[in-house]
């Protein structure tokens, strides 16, 4: 038989797999005020046994990881002995056994090292920066949806891709113009004269309310940290250089869900369309049904047959002006006078009003709109300043710009080849040389570039490939959660394959030792007093008459073909309405609810009727079969599972005697008084 393999992470190996796959609790340790010793766990060895070396840190982790917080906070220090006792004692037999694995060799072998590569490869996503960030982001993002900022801003414009001269050009500009407005000059009307939003000449830059997300990361991200009154530095998006002028901050106001009825105004005057707005109005007032105001006034198509209805919308999802009356209605119900937009005249109706849900709640949304509404570059920023202050990043300014610009200069020999062996930068204990990054150029385009901006473009993707690299091959070093989830995975497997070979396919494929065990262990394989029954679970006495004239004298068990076609029949409106049961049933052995009725009526041949919780039965038993021993054929399965109990504790035993193990007693002593869950 082979044992299929189920993924680390799911109870798939007897009790030490608790060990692996249950979530814990902090590590804590007590004071030892009133210990004579102490000690530091990470230091203090707990066993060893033949090359094999536990520290206390190491039993600790998965001893807490694995108990029951509530129950342990309940155990006299008599019983928490005893627990931890028979702890380590399923753990010392798995340190065996992964001992014994390595012993014969299963760690070398490439199926290993492949099957730990691939979990190594999923295990390292949520560890990454990249996913740091990402996290980072959406915690960021719903704390300042939690705000809304009122701002205007100038916006002085330079391509992406423009030239080193016109952004600086563009900078300059901008930092001018905040220094003047700083200096008293009026905002919006540097807005209107310099700014190159469209908008800005009729509304000298005001950009009303906003949140998190309706801008350019960017741009929402100086507008939230710029105090109320104050003007940012310059602030570059991909439409240019911005300067922000932070009007106001207010809570958030949440959602809302209105229905409208909307009057467009006339070529010839906008009064008309005003006043024929204030009689509807004047009509809902006086009782007049709003839907039927609606069908009757709206010009609106789009909404017009649903009752005027819009979907529910946000602070800077509408016009202003709308968006001002919608959220000023206090009551569902509640209806404003008519409100002027650009598309004509408005009575707005609030339907209901929603608060900022919880982060949890709002999590897997977030992260979508995290990864759309901000862009990867800006992403890849944040990573990457974040990588760099966590490594010791130490650059070479000078030999990146010779390396970069003999990039672009060297084919036409303008410039000699640097230093091949000049740093450019440094992370950690990794230094990274002029020759590291035009090996990485030539794998990439096999060529110089005459491109100066492409040449630049090449520094950064080999910038932050190494920086990648860095973080996965040190992710271990980095981080001790990381590095014992990946040890319990690479123990984990190799268990797993040592189990196979010593105990699992050994009690499957050795049938002469299985049946001598199930000779030597006949005794424990008995029957209970058994009846041979058919239930027949019905919705009402209506339809289990019905079936039962359908069936006929039922003498013996019904074939499945029988039972699909009864059940069939009965359960075309409903799929509880009739249903069949059979099988042979033991005395005191568990059930489901509905089988548990022959536990109602006697054990003798005979057909009963029972009603159980508005259920009606009709249950035939067919034959009383008496005690009696089990065969091997009946029950192999079970009987397997015991053999292999059997051949575990076996080789467990050989185990201990190979591997001769020694505890420190003091050590576990400390660990059972001075530790807590």
């Amino acid at each position: 038989m082979t044992v299929n393999r189920i993924l680390p992470g799911t109870t798939w190996i007897a009790s030490w797999a608790l060990l692996m796959v249950l979530g814990g609790c902090a590590i804590t340790k007590k004071s030892a005020s009133n210990k004579d010793a102490d000690y530091s766990l990470s230091e203090a060895v707990l066993f060893t046994s033949s090359t094999d070396t536990v520290f206390a840190d190491e039993f600790l982790y998965v001893y807490q990881k694995n108990q029951i917080k509530d129950t342990a906070a309940e155990r006299t220090l008599e019983s928490k002995r005893e627990a931890m006792q028979e702890y380590l004692d399923l753990y010392i037999n798995f340190r065996l056994k992964v001992q014994a694995a390595e012993e014969a060799g299963l760690h070398r072998r490439e199926s290993f090292k492949q099957e730990l590569a691939q979990y190594q490869e999923e295990l390292a996503k949520p560890y990454l920066i990249e996913n740091r960030v990402t996290e980072q982001l959406i915690e960021e993002t719903y704390e300042r949806m939690k705000q809304e900022v009122r701002a205007a801003h100038i916006l002085i414009e330079v391509p992406e891709n423009a030239s080193a001269q016109d952004t600086l050009q563009a900078y300059q500009l901008a930092d001018s113009l905040r220094g003047l407005a700083q200096d008293g000059a009026s905002f919006s009307m540097l807005a209107e004269q310099y700014s190159a939003d469209p908008s800005a000449a009729a509304n000298g830059g005001d950009l009303g309310y906003f949140s998190a997300l309706q801008m350019v990361y960017p741009f929402e991200k100086a507008a939230y940290r710029t105090p109320v009154g104050d003007i940012s530095d310059p602030v570059r998006t991909r439409f240019g250089y911005h300067i922000i002028k932070v009007k106001d901050k207010r809570s958030s106001q949440g959602k809302v869900k209105v229905a409208h009825i909307m009057i467009r105004p006339s070529e010839e005057s906008d009064s008309v369309a005003y006043q024929k707005a204030r009689q509807v109005h004047q009509q809902l007032l006086t009782g007049a049904d709003w839907n039927e105001m609606v069908e009757r006034f709206s010009e609106d198509v789009s909404t017009k047959s649903r009752g005027g209805e819009l979907p529910y919308f946000g602070t800077g999802n509408m016009i202003e002006s709308f968006e001002n009356a919608a959220f000023a209605l206090k009551n569902s119900g509640d209806i404003s006078t008519p409100v002027k937009t650009r598309f004509g005249w408005h009575i707005i109706k609030l339907i209901d009003r929603q608060g900022l849900d919880s982060l949890e709640k709002m999590r897997p949304s977030l992260e979508q709109q995290v990864e759309r509404n901000i862009q990867a570059e800006v992403r890849q920023e944040e990573m990457l300043s974040t990588l760099k202050q966590e490594n010791d990043y130490q650059v070479n300014q000078a030999n990146i710009n010779e390396a970069i610009y003999y990039l672009y200069t060297g084919a036409t020999a303008e410039s000699a080849e640097p230093d091949r062996g000049a740093i450019l930068f440094s992370v950690a204990d990794t230094t990274l040389e002029i020759g590291n990054f035009y090996d990485f150029v030539q794998e990439k385009q096999n060529a110089l570039t005459a491109d100066s901006a492409l040449a630049y473009q090449l520094y950064q993707d080999f910038e932050t490939s190494t920086l990648l690299v860095y973080e996965k091959g040190h992710l271990a070093e980095n981080s001790q959660e990381y590095r014992r989830i990946i040890q319990e995975y690479r123990d984990g497997i190799l268990l797993f394959d040592i189990m196979e070979q010593k105990v699992w396919s050994k009690a499957v494929e050795d049938s002469v030792g299985l049946k001598q065990y199930f000779e030597d262990h006949r005794e424990a394989y008995r029957w209970k007093e058994r009846v041979e029954a058919t239930i027949l679970d019905a919705q009402n006495q209506t339809i289990l008459e019905d079936a039962l004239q359908k069936l006929g004298e039922i003498n013996e068990p019904l074939s499945d073909e029988a039972i699909s076609e009864v059940e069939s029949l009965f359960n075309g409106d409903s799929p509880l309405a009739f249903q069949i049961h059979q099988g042979k049933y033991e005395r005191g052995e568990e059930r489901t609810s509905v089988e548990a009725v022959i536990d109602q009526v006697s054990w003798e041949k005979g057909s009963y009727s029972q009603e159980e919780n508005s259920r009606f039965y009709y249950i035939l038993v067919h034959d009383v079969l008496p005690p009696k021993l089990k065969e091997l054929n009946e029950i192999r399965g079970i009987v397997i599972a015991d053999y292999q109990n059997e051949l575990d504790q076996q080789w467990i035993t050989t185990l201990r005697e190979k591997y001769p193990v020694e505890i420190n007693k003091d050590v576990l002593q400390y660990l059972v008084q001075e530790t807590e869950l």
